[in-house]
C-alpha cells in the first residue's frame, strides 16, 4: 500500500509541475507585486579612477505574480548604460532584460548594487534612478537612491620622507593598504576620517601575495587628533547596519624598527587588531604612546604588543573577541588610567593578558623574556570570574610588576597596594556599557580612589582631574 501511495505522490507532483509549465501566458495588462516601491543605499563612495572600486552592498527585493496565469515582464533600469546601477533579475543580469517569467502565483528577486562615479563634491550628492517593470504595456517602477560620496584615495601608498595629511574637507580611502617607510614619518592631522578597505592585500615585487593590515609603520607615525576634531579610522562600510561590526579592515601595524609612535585622540574600531607593535625599540622609550584614545569592536585585540614597549593613558578599550590588551612575549608595559572592558561574547580567557614565556608545539618552555608592567589607576572589568591573565615565569626577568589604585577582576588578591577587586562585591557602574558609555555613575567606587601623585592631571576628554582623581579613563 505504501509503495502505491509513493508513486502516486510523485506522479501527482510530476503532473502538477507540467501543468505550471503549461500555464496560460496572461495577455491582459497585469499588475505586479512589488515588495519594495524604493531601495536605499544611504552613503557610497565614488569611483575610484580607473578601478570598479568601490562597490555598493547588494540589495534585494521581489517581484511576484499574483495571477493564476504566467506573465512575461520586461525590466530595465531608466538611465541605461550610463546608469551608476545594476541588476540582477532571476539570475539574468543586465540593464535591460526582456521577457522575464514568472510562473502562477509565483516570485523573481530582484538585486541591485551601485558604483558612483567622483562629483568633485566635497559632501555627498544624491545620485537617484529607477527600474522599470512593464506587463503587457502596463508600467510599474522601483526609485533607486544613494549618495555619493567623493574622497582622497590611497592605495598601495607608500610614504616617504616627511608627510603631513591634513585635508578635512573629503575622507580618506585606504584600499589595500598604505606603508610608512623606514626612516619616514606621516603625521596624521586634527579631524580626520579613515575608512579602510576590508581584504588588506599587498603584492610585492615577485607577485607574491601577503595578507597584511591596512596601515602599516616601518618608520614613525604620528596620529595628531584633538578632543574637538579626533582622528577616526573604520572600515569602509558606510550602511548602518555597519556601524558597530568587528573585523571589517585589518588594523595598524607597527613593525621591528618602527619608533616614536604616538596616537592621541583618536577612535580605532571594527578592525581585527587595534595597534599591533612588534619588537622592543631600537632608540627611545617607547615604541609607540596611546593618550586620550578609545579603541572598540575588535576580533582579535585591542592593543597586541610582541616584546613590545607601550605607554597607554587616559584611553578605553572595549569589546574585543579575544583581548583588550595583551602584552606577549615580555616587554615594558606602562597602563594608566585607563578603562579595559569586554562583555559576554563567548570567549573563556580574561581579556587583558601578560606572557613572557614561549613554548613550543609539546607545551614546553623553550624562551623567556624580561618582563616590565606598571598598571595603575585603571580599571580592567568584564563578566568572567577574571579578566586578567598572566602566563608568567617566577624567576628574576619578572623586572618590575607595579599594580596600584585599580578596580579589577580577578580571583585571587594579586597584591600591590589600595586596589579593589570583584570578590570585594565592588562593581565599576559604568553609565551604559552596551551603548559604549563608560562614565562613572554618581555611587561608583573608582571616584576619588586614584593615587593623586601618579594619576593623570587630565582624563580622557580632557576634563581636569582634582586633588581626588577617579580610577579609570573618564573623572567623574
Amino acid at each position: 500500500m505504501s509503495r502505491i501511495f509513493v508513486c502516486f505522490s510523485i506522479l501527482f507532483v510530476f503532473l502538477l509541475g507540467s501543468c505550471r509549465k503549461d500555464a496560460k501566458l496572461l495577455k491582459d495588462p497585469g499588475t505586479l507585486g512589488l515588495s519594495e516601491d524604493t531601495i536605499y543605499f544611504d552613503t557610497v563612495f565614488t569611483r575610484l579612477p580607473g578601478s570598479p572600486y568601490p562597490k555598493s552592498v547588494n540589495k534585494r527585493f521581489m517581484v511576484r505574480n499574483p495571477y493564476k496565469e504566467k506573465v512575461n515582464v520586461n525590466v530595465r533600469i531608466m538611465g541605461g548604460t550610463n546608469s551608476a546601477y545594476r541588476m540582477n533579475v532571476d539570475g539574468l543580469t543586465g540593464r535591460e532584460i526582456r521577457d522575464v517569467e514568472i510562473l502562477p502565483e509565483d516570485s523573481a528577486w530582484v538585486f541591485v548594487e551601485a558604483t558612483l562615479d567622483a562629483n568633485n563634491q566635497t559632501n555627498p550628492i544624491l545620485v537617484m534612478d529607477s527600474i522599470e517593470f512593464e506587463t503587457n504595456g502596463n508600467r510599474q517602477y522601483v526609485k533607486l537612491a544613494a549618495y555619493g560620496w567623493d574622497a582622497y584615495y590611497l592605495k598601495d601608498s607608500v610614504f616617504n620622507g616627511t608627510t603631513t595629511l591634513f585635508l578635512k574637507d573629503k575622507p580618506y580611502v585606504i584600499v589595500n593598504s598604505i606603508f610608512v617607510n623606514d626612516n619616514s614619518t606621516l603625521n596624521i592631522g586634527p579631524g580626520l576620517h579613515f575608512y579602510s578597505t576590508t581584504n588588506s592585500v599587498f603584492v610585492d615585487t615577485s607577485g607574491k601575495q601577503f595578507g597584511i593590515s591596512a596601515i602599516n609603520v616601518l618608520g614613525t607615525l604620528k596620529i595628531n587628533g584633538t578632543k574637538a576634531e579626533p582622528v577616526i579610522f573604520e572600515g569602509d562600510r558606510l550602511d548602518n547596519a555597519y556601524d558597530e561590526v568587528a573585523g571589517q579592515w585589518r588594523g595598524i601595524h607597527f613593525y621591528r624598527g618602527s619608533t616614536n609612535n604616538e596616537v592621541t585622540h583618536a577612535l580605532i574600531k571594527n578592525a581585527a587588531v587595534g595597534l599591533w607593535v612588534d619588537s622592543l625599540p631600537e632608540a627611545g622609550q617607547y615604541n609607540l604612546i596611546v593618550r586620550n584614545t578609545r579603541i572598540r569592536n575588535m576580533t582579535a585585540y585591542g592593543v597586541l604588543g610582541l616584546t613590545a614597549s607601550i605607554l597607554i593613558e587616559n584611553s578605553l578599550i572595549s569589546n574585543c573577541g579575544i583581548n583588550t590588551f595583551i602584552g606577549y612575549y615580555g616587554g615594558n608595559y606602562n597602563i594608566n588610567n585607563c578603562t579595559f572592558y569586554t562583555g559576554a561574547n563567548g570567549r573563556r580567557d580574561p581579556h587583558v593578558l601578560f606572557n613572557n614565556i614561549l613554548r613550543n608545539e609539546n607545551k614546553v618552555i623553550i624562551r623567556t623574556y624580561d618582563l616590565h608592567f606598571q598598571i595603575r589607576n585603571s580599571i580592567l572589568w568584564g563578566p568572567l570570574e577574571a579578566e586578567m591573565g598572566f602566563d608568567l615565569t617566577n624567576d628574576s626577568q619578572i623586572k618590575t610588576a607595579v599594580f596600584d589604585n585599580n578596580i579589577y577582576k580577578y580571583k585571587a588578591n594579586f597584591g600591590g597596594n589600595n586596589n579593589l577587586r570583584s570578590t570585594d562585591l565592588v562593581y565599576p557602574q559604568f553609565v551604559n556599557p552596551a551603548k559604549y558609555d563608560f562614565h562613572l555613575k554618581s555611587n561608583s567606587p573608582a571616584i576619588g580612589k586614584a593615587n593623586p601623585l601618579t594619576a593623570t592631571t587630565i582624563d580622557l576628554e580632557e576634563k581636569s582631574r582634582d586633588g581626588n582623581p577617579d580610577i579609570g579613563a573618564f573623572e567623574f
